[in-house]
């Protein structure tokens, strides 16, 4: 595949995150005017996401790239045991290791149930399948296809921690805890593409993963009122908490980072031994 195409084919790809976006707040708005239950537009619109970006995928693998589904991990839906597991183990984890070393439970009087049901189907669900149809599809395997594993599980790891900076007030070093963070989560997510060579185990890890630590149960030092409830640990280190971005920039966090990363690594090896 020529470079020319394999950067454009990303930025495509890219883009079409700002499309289905862009597509699923235009739904929410509309049925807002309809005065649809909150839940309903939630899922509504999260699928509208997820489908709109799927399509252009689709579109842009059969016209532009004359690539099959299949050549960028869109498989037929399959979810190995192994990651199964793993999606729920991972959150639960660091969740419990916040626990353990003290902090308390708080909720808002009076719950935001349309910030939370948007966090649940739009930001947790939604989110997941796409970032990884889009990152650990498209553009890392475009990478792979035109140079190799190592660059493109690379540039797609640096690719997606930069894309977390967008939109957001953080100071430098909660910038530099972003990156470094989301790069590993960004390697984490390469290797179990790479061990199954398919995203639907990624997805599902990360959309639990938003869901149990973000929607659900959010680790933060001040109350999140997209969430279910908040845990606020009662060290207030930035190292700790994870800085202006959150736990999931947190120490704790990497460490479960690289604990999957090493089981995706030995799964990898074994699979080569066979």
């Amino acid at each position: 595949m020529k470079t020319s195409k394999t950067i454009l084919g990303s930025i495509m790809a890219f883009a079409f995150l700002a499309i289905g976006q862009m597509l699923a707040e235009i739904t929410d708005f509309g049925l807002k005017l309809i005065h649809c239950p909150v839940t309903i537009s939630a899922i509504i619109s999260g699928l509208v996401y997820f489908v709109a970006v799927y399509y252009c995928v689709k579109l842009l693998c059969q016209y532009y790239l004359h690539l099959s589904l299949s050549a960028i991990g869109v498989t037929k839906f399959h979810l190995n045991l192994v990651w199964g597991i793993t999606a729920f183990i991972l959150p639960v984890m660091v969740i419990s290791v916040f626990i353990l070393f003290g902090g308390y439970f708080k909720t808002t009087a009076l719950p935001n149930w349309e910030l939370i049901m948007i966090n649940i189907f739009y930001g947790s669900f939604a989110a997941g399948f796409v970032e990884e149809l889009v990152f650990r599809g498209v553009i890392l395997n475009l990478l792979s296809i035109r140079w190799n594993r190592w660059i493109g599980g690379s540039v797609t790891s640096l690719i997606f921690a930069s894309m977390h900076i967008i939109g957001r007030k953080l100071s430098a070093i909660s910038i530099l805890q972003l990156l470094i963070a989301c790069t590993l989560a960004g390697i984490m997510f390469v290797l179990i593409e790479t061990e199954q060579r398919t995203i639907w185990n990624n997805a599902v890890i990360h959309s639990i993963w938003n869901l149990l630590t973000s929607a659900l149960v959010a680790v933060n030092v001040t109350i999140k009122n997209d969430a279910l409830i908040t845990f606020i640990p009662n060290n207030k280190n930035f190292l700790y908490t994870g800085g202006d971005f959150g736990m999931e920039s947190s120490l704790i966090a990497l460490v479960a980072y690289l604990i999957v990363i090493l089981l995706a690594v030995y799964l990898i090896k074994q699979r080569k031994h066979v």
